[in-house]
């Protein structure tokens, strides 16, 4: 690229085109839109068609659109918009005659607006072809639902306003996605294109105090991915495994989500094995997936990372509360949406939802009739307590194993200690009947890998999050708690509504550790990989 000393001509040489004025170059505008090869053809047409094949970019504008389009975070792929062409074209321009200046001029003109067009939609849209992306999830037969991001960008509009206002930089910092975490992810991406990991071998474990070759091994191994910091050659060739090299080692493990032991066993060694290669490239699938989810513009919100297990809790930027959740399971995966969190309900009952009667309490039913009322769940013609109790064995259930039929009851658990939704749930009101809640299977959320529900969030600490939202009730925490005490139950509206955005990344940044990595769960990554725009 010859973008710096493009730069410094491009002020000296802009006033060398034929004059200020737009319309000069109509016939030039016509005459390289028929001519030049361009990406977005069809698109470009229309917008030099719509006005009058008037010149449309100025001097601050080609500025923005190249010091964006090489820019190291937005165009991190470094990818050919233009660049080099419109650059081209400028550096000889004051060696020709009028006339030629002017087509030079249209060139760059037609040029700047074809590369806008695919660079846009790259910096705003992405790499994962969305169409591929869902056929591959038909193909696969899973119940898997990731909402689309419902934009609808008109990329000729945006383009015109931002060149009428000198607004472009601001432009493709909207298009851009917003959070910190992506352009660390970005970084991420550049470093491990110029990283490769020395080997550690597999033996016995090791852990402080021991001797060895591997010592050296791991601390080479830990220094190259960032984890250990030293530069002391003497350390990092001497075999004694110390309490540095284990705290390095924990964070390693920590990123991982591995036990942090800080030892080294075969699990660690196994995750050791991982070549930068294969970690770039799931560093790209997850900055690109930051493109398929709505920016977030809130102050106050809560996100959920799947493959985390984790909700965490945003006010004005700042981290409130870090909470463990337990997920949906892998065939009964927990939808990926946004939404907006409206009321909680204290001492909540349960009814079973439409699905879950079908796949998991019918065949119950039919084996012995009085299987609910063992877990505490009775048959009711409304969804509620008060409703008239159906009797389970006057009912045949085999009927309604057949889908096409519908089920004209309702199972329905009382509050209480045994519900399993515990003493409260949030809800953010959707079509996939999926909200937060406590439980009363407490040791779920303790487990490493929390994958046990039917597709609701269930919370290791309930009442954390109970606290953070008690400000926007009418009710103190004190008071919030109170009513629990009562057993009854409540419906408690939240004065405002706080965005919930539940997303999936394997690979992200986390505040602590910096760059970590999870498991793919639902096999989103290889579904998805597959659906990349090489």
């Amino acid at each position: 690229m010859k973008k710096l000393f493009f730069i410094a001509v491009l002020a000296s040489y802009l006033f060398a085109f034929v004059d200020n004025n737009p319309s000069c170059c109509q016939q030039d505008i016509s005459n390289q839109l028929n001519s030049l090869t361009l990406k977005n053809s069809a698109y470009v047409k229309e917008l030099y068609k719509k006005n009058q094949n008037t010149l449309l970019w100025d001097e601050e504008d080609l500025n923005d659109f190249l010091d964006a389009s090489t820019d190291h975070i937005k165009n991190y792929l470094f990818l050919d918009y233009n660049q080099n062409k419109i650059e081209d074209l400028m550096v000889g321009l004051d060696s020709h005659n009028a006339d030629k200046q002017k087509e030079i001029r249209a060139k760059i003109d037609i040029l700047a607006s074809d590369g806008f067009f695919s660079f846009a939609k790259d910096l705003n849209e992405g790499f994962i072809d969305w169409e591929k992306f869902q056929s591959l999830v038909d193909t696969n037969e899973t119940d898997l639902v990731w909402e689309k991001n419902p934009k609808k960008l008109q990329y000729d509009k945006d383009l015109l306003l931002a060149l009428k206002t000198n607004m472009l930089e601001v432009l493709f910092e909207r298009y851009q996605p917003l959070s910190d975490e992506y352009k660390e992810l970005v970084k991420a991406y550049h470093r491990f294109g110029n990283i490769k990991f020395p080997t550690v071998d597999y033996g016995k474990l090791m852990k402080v105090g021991d001797y060895g070759y591997r010592a050296s091994q791991l601390k080479a191994y830990l220094k190259v991915t960032g984890d250990l910091k030293s530069d002391d050659s003497d350390y990092l060739e001497f075999p004694t495994f110390d309490e540095k090299l284990e705290k390095a080692l924990k964070r390693f493990q920590k990123r991982h989500y591995l036990k942090a032991t800080g030892e080294l066993d075969r699990v660690t060694v196994l995750y050791t094995r991982t070549s930068a290669a294969k970690k770039r490239e799931l560093i790209w699938l997850n900055i690109e997936r930051h493109k398929l989810f709505e920016k977030i513009y809130e102050s106050e919100y809560i996100i959920i990372n799947i493959p985390e297990f984790s909700l965490k809790y945003f006010q004005n930027a700042t981290l409130m509360d870090n909470i463990f959740v337990v997920v949906g399971r892998e065939d009964r995966p927990t939808p990926i949406f946004n939404d907006f969190l409206e009321y909680i309900v204290l001492n909540p009952s349960w009814v079973v939802p439409r699905g879950l009667m079908r796949k998991d309490y019918i065949p119950k039913l039919i084996s012995n009739p009085n299987s609910l009322l063992d877990e505490g769940i009775h048959i009711h013609t409304k969804p509620y307590k008060s409703s008239p109790e159906i009797d389970p064995t006057l009912v045949n259930w085999e009927q309604y194993l057949d889908e096409s039929r519908g089920i004209p009851y309702y199972f329905v658990q009382y509050s209480g200690e045994e519900n399993v939704l515990g003493a409260m749930k949030f809800i953010f009101p959707n079509r996939y009947n999926v909200y937060l809640h406590d439980t009363n299977a407490k040791s779920l959320t303790t487990l490493k890998y929390r994958l046990y529900s039917s597709g609701c969030i269930r919370l290791s600490k309930p009442y954390k999050l109970l606290n953070i939202l008690a400000e926007h009730t009418k009710y103190s925490i004190d008071e919030l708690i109170n009513l629990i005490e009562t057993k009854k139950t409540v419906n408690v509206p939240l004065k405002k509504k706080i965005p919930i955005h539940i997303r999936y990344f394997t690979t992200f940044i986390d505040r602590e550790s910096g760059l970590s990595f999870r498991k793919d769960f639902y096999g989103l990554d290889s579904i998805q990989l597959k659906a990349m725009k090489k």
